[in-house]
């Protein structure tokens, strides 16, 4: 059975979407770091995520930071992967 054809126009869709999912993710990562974590001279962050009325621990917050920022990274080698396709 001979291999889908991938025009440019679906490679280029493709790269668009994962780039948007990129932008997503990043700001994602850059709200929960810089309103729900401490920093540099803050010892308390400026907000708390609640789950059944108690504060999520900032290590979970940190944590799914870095689960996002993996995901971007592997998003990011996608892209590389799908642009060095001959089409």
């Amino acid at each position: 059975m001979p291999a889908a054809i991938r025009t440019v126009a679906v490679v280029m869709n493709q790269v668009k979407e994962l780039r948007e999912r990129t932008a997503v993710q990043s700001t994602l990562a850059s709200i929960l770091r810089t309103r729900f974590l401490p920093r540099d001279g803050v010892d308390a962050p400026l907000a708390q995520i609640s789950c059944e009325g108690a504060p999520v621990s900032t290590d979970l917050i940190e944590e799914v930071v870095e689960e996002l920022e993996e995901g971007i990274k592997a998003m990011e080698k996608q892209i590389k992967s799908i642009l060095s396709e001959e089409v």
